[in-house]
C-alpha cells in the first residue's frame, strides 16, 4: 500500500518528531520504523526491528504484557512517549472559512452576471452625472442626478445576499463538524498501571496494551500478544476472506521454523505452511475471539490513519436533497424562459423606440445605454428570483438542526439520509434487552444444583449472606464450580472507579474532556451538557461494580454476593486462586451460538469445560445434573420435565433464563482431544463439538446406569430480571398511533419475549391474539417466502432469533414495501443494520462493528429515542414542504408581476425594481429557509400516517394553497398597480413622476406584507389533509395559524427582522430602493391587503382536496405537467421503460420471492444494451422480460424455487456476453441504477 502525501502541516510535524526521536533517550524506535511492521505485514521486519527477540517488543516500547503502561500522575501530553509517537487522532481537515464560503457563493453565474450589469449601470450613471451637462426642471432648478445609485444598490444587495447565505453555510459547517467529532469517537479497554480502564480511542498511545473482544474495531495498528481472534480486513486490504490471528510468540516460533528452510517466507506468502499473522490493522473488525495487543502505531502513522488522510471526504447528498435539486432545476428553467421572453419583448420595444420619433430618440447615448442596462438587469433579476436556491439550503438547515437536536434526545446521526428516511418509516424491528428494558439485570430466582432461591421483590427477605439459603444448602463444590464458570467464562471486568469519582477525575489518562458518548464511562462529568445528563442518567457508571455485557455483570454481582468472589482480575491473571492450574481455551459468547464457554485444566490433569447460555438449549444437551450435596446424578424424565417447567416459569415471569453446566474430560492428556479438534485450527477444540448434540428423550429414559463422567452436567438454572424501561409502553403506543408497526426481535425464550411484549403493548394479549403474532426464529427460518409474506404482517414477536432471522425479516418487510428501521447491538447484526432503511445501533451495549454498520446510534439504548427520530424525520419533511409552499407562491407572483408590469410599461420598467426584487429574494430564500427549517415537531406530528418512501413533495393541499395565495397576491398587486391612480388620485387626469413613484412603492410594500403574512400561514401545514367533510376541517389546529407561534424563536426573530427592515426601507430607502414617501392611506392599504393572506388561507384550508380534484381532473393536470416539463422534446423512453421494469422491486417480489434472484437482479442492472447493436439477444433487459413473460404464462407449472434458477440461467450468460460485447455501464447509486445518468 503506497503512503499518501500528507499536508504540509503534517510534514512539519513529522520533521519535528523525527528530529526529536533521534535524541530520545527513552525510545529507540521511530514512528516510521514501527509503521513498517504493518505496511506490509511482515514478521521479517519484526525480527529485524526487535533484534530477533519478541520480548524486546515490550522493552523497546516501555510497556508490560500483563500490566500495560505505567503512568505517573502527570498529563500524558507532557510525556516523552506522547512527544515522540503522538496520540491516536487524525488531524481534521480545515473547514472552509467564512470568506471561502462567500467566494464560492459569488461564483454563481447569475450573481456574476448581475454584478457585471450593476457595475456597467453604475459606470453609465456616473458618466450621466459627471460627464454630462446639468439639466433643469420647468422651474429652472437643477435636477439632482442619482442614476449611479441603482448600480451601487444592486451591488450592495448582491453582497448582502451572498453574506447571509455564507453565514448560513458557515453555521451548517459548524453543526456538522460537531456531529462528525461525536460519531468518530469511541471507547476501548486498555491496561494501565495494572488495571483495566475505558478510555477514548483518541487517547491511546504507542505501548498501550489494548483488550479486544468480538465486535470491536481495532483502534490502532497493534500486535496480538495474547489470545486468538478472527478479523475482517476487507475494507483496508481488499482481502475478502477473514484472517485468523495468532499471538506474537506463536507467530515468531513458526516463522523461525519456516524461515530456516525458506528465507523468503513471511506473512501472506503462499506456501505449504503459512506464517501465523499477529498483526492487527487499525480499522479492521474482530469477528470472533478475544485477545490483548500492544499498540505500535497511532494516528497518522497507522495504516487506517494514512488511508483517511489520503481521502477527500465529500458531503453526502440525501435523497430529499436530490429531489429538491431536481425541483429547483425545473423551476429555474421556467424562470429562465420567462426572463428570456421578457428580455426579448423589452429589447424589441427598445429598438422600436430608438427610431426617429420614438420617445428615446432625443436621449443621449449614455441615457440610452442606461435604459438598455435597466432592461438587462430586470431580466437577470427575474432569473435570480426564479432560481430557488433556498430549496437545497432549506433541507440542509433542517437536517443540521434536526441532527443536532436529535443528539440531545439520544440519537447520534451517522448518516444524514437516515434522519429524513425515518419520517417515512412504517416498521421498527427492535431488540428487547436494553432497548425495551432497562438493561439493569439482576439474578433473582433459580436453582443452584437442587437448591431453590427466590429474591424477587415480592418474596425477598432481609437476610445476611451467611444466612441465605444458598449458603446453608448449596455445597461448596457446586459453588466453587459456579464461581469458576462465572468469573472465567466472561468478558466483563471490574469497574475500578466505582464510587471514586474524585480519583477518576484526577486520573491522568482520564483527562478532563467533554463526554461525547454513553460508553465513555470514566470521563469527567459535564454539568452543563444536556447530552451528558442524558448519558449519566442512562448509564450511571459509578454505580456499576462491573462493566460489560449486562447478563454477565448480573452473574458476576450474584457471584460476589453469594459465591464469595473476590478480586475478578486476580482470578483471571492467577487462576490458581480458584484451584485452576491453567486456562486452556476461551470461547466467547456469540449471538449465533447463544452460549459461551471456557476450558480449564486442574493440577491433577483434569480438563473441564464450563458453559453458560440459553437455558433450554443447554438443558437439552445435559445428561446429568448437580444435586445440593455436590454429586452428579443422571437426569430422569421427571427431572427433565421439572427443569423444563422451571425454565418456562422463569420465562413466564419475564425473566431471562440462563443455564450453567460443565463437562469433564478425564483421559485427556493434551488439549484438545483428537475427536474435538477444530478443522480450521487443530490447536483448539471445535465449539460445536464441545457443545454436542441434543439428547433424545429415549436416551434420557435409558440414562439410568452409573455416572457417565464425560456427559454435560447441569449445575444451575437462574432467572435474570430486566425491568421494562419507563415510558417504553407509551413510546410503543405512540408508534402504533403514528402508523408504525413495532416488532420485537430477541434471542430470549418465546414465553419471556411474549410476556415483555404484552407489558409494553407490542402484543395486546387476550383470547383474540393471533397465533401467528409470535414465533421462534428457527421456525421462521424454515418458512417459504410465500408463507413468510402471509405471516409477517401479523408477526409482532420473533423469539430465539439469530441475526440471520432478523436479516430475513427485514428483507421480507422491504420486499413488501415497508420502510424498515432495525435496532442491533451485536457484530452479527451488521447485515440487518446495513440492509434496513435505517439501522439503529446501541451506544452502551453495542459492538463497534454494529455501530459502524448503523445509520443512527441510540446513545442511551432507549426505545423512546426511536420515537424522537420518527418525529424529527417527519419534521424535516414537513419543514421542506412548508418552504416549498412559501417559495413557489413568491416565485409565481414575483415573476408574473414583473413580467406583466414591464411589458405593460411604456418605459420598459417593472413595478418591482432590481434592488426590490433582490430584497424579496433574500426574504423568500435565505430568511424563509431559516425560519421554516428550524421548527420543532408539533404535538400532532405522530397523528399522521407515514407517507411512504416515494411520497410526492407537493401534494394536492400544497398546490391548493400555492395557487390560491398566488391568485390573491396577483389580483391585489395588479389592482394597486394598474388602478392605483384612480383609487388614490381620482381627480387628476395625469399624475407627476413623484406620485407614480409613490404608487409603485406602495405596490412593492403591499407585495412584501403579503409575503410577511403568508409566512405565518405557511408555518402550519394542512392538519386536515385527507378529510373531505367541510365541518370536520373547521378545527383550531387546522385554522389557527398562530398556534405555538412562540415555540420557534428563530421564526419570531426572522418575522420581526423582515417587518423591521421593510419599515426601515420604506422610510429611508429613498433612491436606492426607488421609494417615495408613503401617505397614511397607502401604509394602511399595504398592511391591510397583506393581512388578506390570513382569511384567504382559512378559506383555502376549509375547501376539501376532493373539490380541487373535481375542478382540475388528473388527466388535465398530467397534460399541463407534460407540456410544462417539456417531455415532448425528450428522447423516447423505451429503454428507460425496460429499466423501470427491473427497478420495480415490488412487482418483482410478487413474481419471484427468492433472495438469490433479487441479488442476481441487482447485479444484472449494472449492464445495459450497447448503443451500436441492433439485435437484443444479449440485452439483459430483453432476456429478463422474455423470462418474465414465459414464467407468467406457465404459472403453476413450476415451483417457486425453480423460478430463480431459470432467472439465473438467463442472467449469467447475459452478463458474461454483455461484458465481452462491451456494453456501457449504468451509473450505480446506492446499489441501484441512477435513472438520471442513464
Amino acid at each position: 500500500m503506497g503512503e499518501p502525501s500528507p499536508s504540509s502541516k503534517l510534514d512539519d510535524a513529522s520533521e519535528h518528531v523525527d528530529s526529536f526521536q533521534f535524541r530520545s533517550s527513552e525510545f529507540k524506535l521511530r514512528p516510521d520504523q514501527l509503521a513498517e511492521l504493518h505496511d506490509p505485514k511482515s514478521m521479517a521486519a519484526f525480527v529485524n526491528l526487535f533484534d530477533d527477540d519478541p520480548n524486546n517488543l515490550y522493552t523497546f516500547l516501555g510497556t508490560d504484557k500483563s500490566s500495560g503502561l505505567s503512568l505517573a500522575d502527570e498529563d500524558v501530553t507532557e510525556t516523552e512517549r506522547y512527544k515522540v509517537y503522538g496520540d491516536n487522532r487524525i488531524p481534521q481537515r480545515k473547514p472552509k472559512s467564512f470568506l471561502q464560503l462567500a467566494w464560492e457563493a459569488f461564483q454563481d453565474r447569475i450573481m456574476i452576471l448581475l454584478t457585471v450589469a450593476a457595475v456597467i449601470s453604475f459606470a453609465l450613471g456616473l458618466y450621466e452625472t459627471l460627464g454630462q451637462p446639468p439639466e433643469y426642471d420647468s422651474e429652472g432648478k437643477e435636477i439632482t442626478k442619482v442614476d449611479w445609485v441603482e448600480g451601487v444598490a444592486i451591488m450592495i444587495a448582491v453582497l448582502v445576499v451572498i453574506l447571509v447565505g455564507s453565514a448560513n453555510d458557515y453555521q451548517k459547517e459548524l453543526q456538522f463538524s460537531k456531529l462528525n467529532n461525536k460519531k468518530n469517537d469511541r471507547e476501548v479497554i486498555v491496561l494501565r498501571n495494572g488495571d483495566e480502564h475505558l478510555i477514548s480511542i483518541h487517547d491511546i498511545m504507542v505501548g498501550d496494551v489494548v483488550v479486544l473482544q468480538t465486535g470491536d474495531v481495532v483502534p490502532a495498528d497493534c500486535i496480538l500478544v495474547k489470545g486468538t481472534c478472527e478479523c475482517d480486513e476487507s475494507a483496508l486490504t481488499g482481502e475478502s476472506q477473514t484472517i485468523k490471528k495468532a499471538a506474537i510468540d506463536v507467530s515468531y516460533s513458526k516463522y523461525k521454523q519456516l524461515s530456516a528452510n525458506d528465507a523468503a517466507i513471511d506473512i501472506g506468502v503462499r506456501a505449504a505452511e503459512k506464517v501465523p499473522d499477529p498483526m492487527l490493522i487499525s480499522g479492521s473488525k474482530l469477528l470472533s475471539g478475544l485477545g490483548r495487543a500492544v499498540i505500535t502505531s497511532v494516528g497518522v502513522n497507522s495504516v487506517n490513519g494514512r488511508t483517511l488522510m489520503s481521502l477527500k471526504v465529500e458531503n453526502e447528498s440525501t435523497p430529499l436533497q436530490e429531489r429538491l435539486d431536481s425541483l429547483a432545476n425545473s423551476i429555474s428553467v421556467y424562470g429562465s424562459v420567462a426572463a428570456l421572453i421578457l428580455f426579448i419583448v423589452l429589447f424589441i420595444r427598445f429598438l422600436v423606440n430608438l427610431k426617429n420619433g420614438g420617445h428615446l430618440d432625443g436621449m443621449s447615448p449614455a441615457q440610452k445605454g442606461s435604459r438598455f442596462m435597466n432592461i438587462f438587469i430586470v431580466a437577470i433579476t427575474v432569473i435570480v428570483v426564479a432560481v430557488p436556491e433556498g430549496l437545497p439550503l432549506a433541507v440542509t438547515l433542517a437536517l443540521a438542526f434536526a441532527t443536532t437536536r436529535m443528539a440531545k434526545d439520544g440519537n447520534l446521526v451517522r448518516v444524514l439520509r437516515a434522519c429524513e428516511t425515518m419520517g417515512s418509516g412504517t416498521a421498527v424491528c427492535s431488540d428487547k434487552t436494553g432497548t425495551l428494558t432497562e438493561n439493569r439485570m439482576t439474578v433473582v430466582k433459580g436453582f443452584l444444583g437442587t437448591t431453590y432461591f427466590d429474591e424477587t421483590e415480592e418474596t425477598m427477605e432481609v437476610a445476611e449472606p451467611e444466612d441465605h439459603i444458598i449458603s446453608k444448602e448449596c455445597s461448596e463444590a457446586t459453588k466453587k464450580d459456579l464461581l469458576v464458570n462465572i468469573s472465567l467464562n466472561s468478558t466483563a471486568f471490574e469497574n475500578k472507579e466505582e464510587g471514586e469519582v474524585k480519583e477518576t477525575n484526577e486520573n491522568p489518562f482520564h483527562k478532563p474532556r467533554k463526554s461525547l458518548f454513553p460508553w465513555s464511562r470514566n470521563n469527567r462529568k459535564e454539568r452543563h451538557s444536556t447530552a451528558n445528563e442524558l448519558i449519566e442518567n442512562a448509564s450511571e457508571p459509578n454505580a456499576e461494580p462491573f462493566i460489560g455485557s449486562k447478563t454477565e455483570t448480573a452473574l458476576l454481582s450474584f457471584a460476589r454476593k453469594h459465591l464469595g468472589m473476590q478480586d475478578l482480575q486476580s482470578y483471571r491473571e492467577h487462576p490458581e486462586n480458584l484451584g485452576v492450574a491453567e486456562i486452556v481455551q476461551i470461547i466467547p459468547f456469540e449471538s449465533v451460538r447463544k452460549w459461551g464457554g471456557v476450558v480449564v485444566k486442574y493440577d491433577n490433569g483434569l480438563h473441564r469445560f464450563f458453559i453458560k447460555g440459553a437455558a433450554e438449549l443447554i438443558l437439552k444437551r445435559c445428561k446429568q445434573m448437580r444435586t445440593s450435596d455436590g454429586r452428579s446424578a443422571s437426569i430422569s424424565e421427571k427431572d427433565f420435565e421439572s427443569a423444563s417447567r422451571t425454565i418456562t416459569g422463569l420465562a413466564a415471569d419475564a425473566l431471562r433464563a440462563i443455564s450453567l453446566a460443565h463437562r469433564d474430560f478425564l483421559n485427556c492428556q493434551s488439549w484438545p482431544p483428537e475427536d474435538m479438534q477444530d478443522s480450521a485450527d487443530p490447536s483448539l477444540a471445535s465449539p460445536d463439538r464441545l457443545f454436542g448434540d441434543e439428547v433424545s428423550f429415549s436416551a434420557l429414559q435409558n440414562n439410568s446406569g452409573g455416572e457417565q463422567r464425560e456427559d454435560l452436567v447441569l449445575d444451575a438454572i437462574v432467572g435474570i430480571q430486566d425491568p421494562l424501561r419507563k415510558g417504553v409502553k407509551v413510546a410503543v403506543e405512540q408508534c402504533q398511533k403514528a402508523g408504525v408497526t413495532v416488532r420485537m426481535v430477541t434471542g430470549d425464550n418465546i414465553l419471556t419475549a411474549t410476556a415483555i411484549a404484552k407489558n409494553c403493548s407490542i402484543l395486546q394479549g387476550g383470547p383474540n391474539e393471533d397465533p401467528d403474532s409470535s414465533m421462534e426464529g428457527p421456525n421462521f427460518r424454515k418458512l417459504t417466502n410465500k408463507e413468510r409474506r402471509r405471516i409477517v404482517p401479523k408477526l409482532r414477536v420473533l423469539a430465539r432469533s439469530s441475526p440471520e432471522d432478523k436479516r430475513i425479516l427485514v428483507e421480507t418487510l422491504k420486499e413488501m414495501g415497508d420502510v424498515v428501521a432495525v435496532t442491533g447491538d451485536g457484530t452479527n447484526d451488521a447485515p440487518a443494520l446495513k440492509l434496513a432503511d435505517v439501522g439503529f445501533s446501541m451506544g452502551i451495549s453495542g459492538t463497534e462493528v454494529a455501530r459502524e454498520a448503523s445509520d443512527i446510534i441510540l446513545m442511551t439504548d432507549d426505545f423512546s429515542a426511536i420515537v424522537n427520530a420518527i418525529k424529527w424525520g417527519r419534521c424535516v419533511s414537513t419543514s421542506i414542504k412548508k418552504f416549498i409552499q412559501f417559495q413557489l407562491t413568491v416565485n409565481i407572483t414575483a415573476v408574473v408581476l414583473t413580467f406583466v408590469s414591464a411589458v405593460a410599461s411604456a418605459e420598459e420598467t417593472s413595478v418591482l425594481t432590481a434592488v426590490q426584487l433582490l430584497w424579496v429574494n433574500l426574504i423568500m430564500d435565505t430568511l424563509a429557509a431559516l425560519a421554516l427549517a428550524t421548527d420543532k415537531p408539533d404535538e400532532n406530528i405522530l397523528d399522521r400516517k407515514p407517507r411512504g418512501r416515494e411520497a410526492a413533495l407537493i401534494t394536492v393541499s400544497t398546490w391548493k394553497m400555492i395557487l390560491g395565495q398566488s391568485t390573491l397576491q396577483l389580483i391585489v398587486t395588479f389592482i394597486l398597480h394598474f388602478a392605483g391612480k384612480q383609487i388614490f388620485f381620482p381627480h387628476k387626469a395625469d399624475i407627476t413622476g413623484h406620485e407614480q413613484q409613490q404608487l409603485n412603492a406602495m405596490t412593492f410594500n403591499t407585495f412584501v406584507w403579503l409575503q410577511f403574512f403568508k409566512l405565518i400561514v405557511t408555518r402550519k401545514l394542512d392538519e386536515a389533509d385527507g378529510i373531505s367533510n367541510v365541518r370536520d376541517r373547521i378545527t383550531a389546529s387546522n385554522l389557527n395559524f398562530f398556534q405555538d407561534l412562540f415555540r420557534n424563536y428563530y421564526f419570531l426573530a426572522i418575522i420581526l427582522l423582515i417587518g423591521g427592515f421593510q419599515v426601515l426601507i420604506m422610510f429611508v430607502g429613498g433612491a436606492a430602493f426607488s421609494i417615495a414617501k408613503q401617505t397614511g392611506a397607502m401604509w394602511a392599504t399595504a398592511v391591510i391587503c397583506g393581512m388578506l393572506s390570513l382569511p384567504v388561507g382559512v378559506v383555502i384550508r376549509i375547501i376539501p382536496d376532493e373539490w380541487v380534484l373535481k375542478v382540475f381532473p388528473s388527466r388535465l393536470v398530467k397534460m399541463i405537467l407534460y407540456v410544462l416539463g417539456f417531455k415532448f422534446l425528450r428522447k423516447s423512453g423505451n429503454k428507460n421503460e425496460e429499466e423501470e421494469s427491473l427497478l420495480d422491486s415490488n412487482s418483482d417480489a410478487k413474481l419471484v420471492g427468492s433472495t438469490a434472484f433479487e441479488r442476481a437482479k441487482t447485479e444484472m442492472m449494472a449492464f445495459k444494451e450497447h448503443v451500436g447493436l441492433d439485435n437484443h439477444h444479449l440485452n439483459p433487459f430483453q432476456a429478463y422480460k422474455k423470462w418474465r413473460h414465459s414464467s407468467s404464462s406457465s404459472a403453476g407449472s413450476d415451483t417457486e424455487e425453480s423460478h430463480y434458477y431459470i432467472a439465473s440461467a438467463t442472467m449469467v450468460p447475459t452478463l458474461v456476453g454483455g461484458a465481452v460485447g462491451g456494453f456501457s455501464h449504468i451509473t450505480m447509486k446506492d446499489g441501484l441504477p441512477d435513472k438520471k445518468a442513464s
